[in-house]
């Protein structure tokens, strides 16, 4: 009879063979190498959770938060991105503010009446150089996309000392789901707006003019008036939008921040109990197989004994 065949009979005539034993034995141990693989899995990537057999439901959550982050992460660069392009358009307009206020006050000096052929001349030709400053803030831009031309970002507003561009179509950035920011001013509302009748650049060009003929252009500062009040009105609008964004960026922040923690708290492995849980595994281990050497080697002459 060959050794796995051997039978022994205990209590009420339960058969226990030597195969069953030998079997048993292999199987703890197999048991024993699978918890020790486990543990230094867990032990090398420092996550409780490395594949989906480990904890399904807590693998479903990680899975979920991991989705939650990736969205909330990309929500987030957009509100960056959206708040650096109004930033920038507030500068533009803000360089756009100083050089009215200059046209005007040259405008005024232009008024005094005490001005010779010379000096209305020069700033005249001042004038015209602001103008040229109009064009240049008109095609600001950030990277290479031009602020002020509606969705045609890829295509100069100003051209030819005027502003050509005829696209007012609004650009929004999504800063969440289902919310949309509107992060531009279109061009045409502050390069095209008239007041008596000319846009911004004509109404420069049109002083100028008027100075080298020798005329007062005094009847123009109304005109220059009125944009600057709708210069205004369009830069209040992007400082409330700044602060919607700067809002919206801080509160996505503290999002990415908790649903990081909770994906910490959810996967990633106690390494202190890890490696206490390894040792004793391997001390378990150890045992089995010094045990399971001394069943699997005895012989028939062993039992006879």
């Amino acid at each position: 009879m060959e050794p796995e065949e051997w039978v022994f009979r205990e209590g009420n005539g339960l058969r226990i063979t030597q195969n069953m034993l030998s079997t048993q034995v292999i199987r703890n141990i197999q048991t024993n190498y699978r918890s020790l693989s486990r543990y230094q899995e867990q032990i090398a990537s420092g996550k409780a959770i490395n594949k989906v057999s480990d904890d399904p439901v807590k693998s479903v959550q990680i899975m979920s938060y991991r989705s939650a982050l990736t969205e909330t992460e990309q929500f987030k660069r957009n509100a960056e991105d959206g708040l650096n392009w109004l930033e920038t358009t507030d500068r533009a307009l803000d360089d756009l503010t100083q050089v009215m206020q200059k046209v005007r006050e040259l405008t005024v000096q232009g008024s005094n009446g005490v001005n010779n052929k010379d000096s209305l001349e020069s700033i005249a030709k001042e004038l015209k150089a602001l103008k040229g400053n109009l064009g240049d803030i008109a095609n600001t831009r950030l990277g290479d996309r031009f602020l002020f031309a509606g969705t045609a970002t890829d295509t100069a507003p100003f051209e030819n000392g005027e502003f050509t561009s005829t696209n007012s179509d609004p650009l929004s950035w999504n800063v969440g789901q289902g919310i949309y920011m509107k992060v531009n001013v279109n061009g045409t509302d502050i390069f095209k707006f008239q007041a008596g009748g000319l846009n911004l650049a004509d109404t420069v060009e049109k002083i100028a003019g008027e100075l080298e003929a020798g005329n007062d252009p005094e009847q123009y500062l109304d005109h220059l008036d009125k944009q600057m009040n709708n210069l205004l009105a369009h830069r209040s609008i992007v400082g409330s939008n700044v602060n919607q964004l700067e809002m919206m960026v801080n509160r996505l922040d503290q999002t990415v921040l908790s649903t990081k923690s909770m994906l910490s708290k959810t996967e990633d492995a106690d390494l202190a109990e890890i490696i206490t849980n390894f040792t004793t595994q391997q001390t378990i281990l150890n045992a089995a197989l010094s045990s399971g050497a001394r069943v699997i080697q005895q012989t028939l002459v062993d039992f006879l004994r």
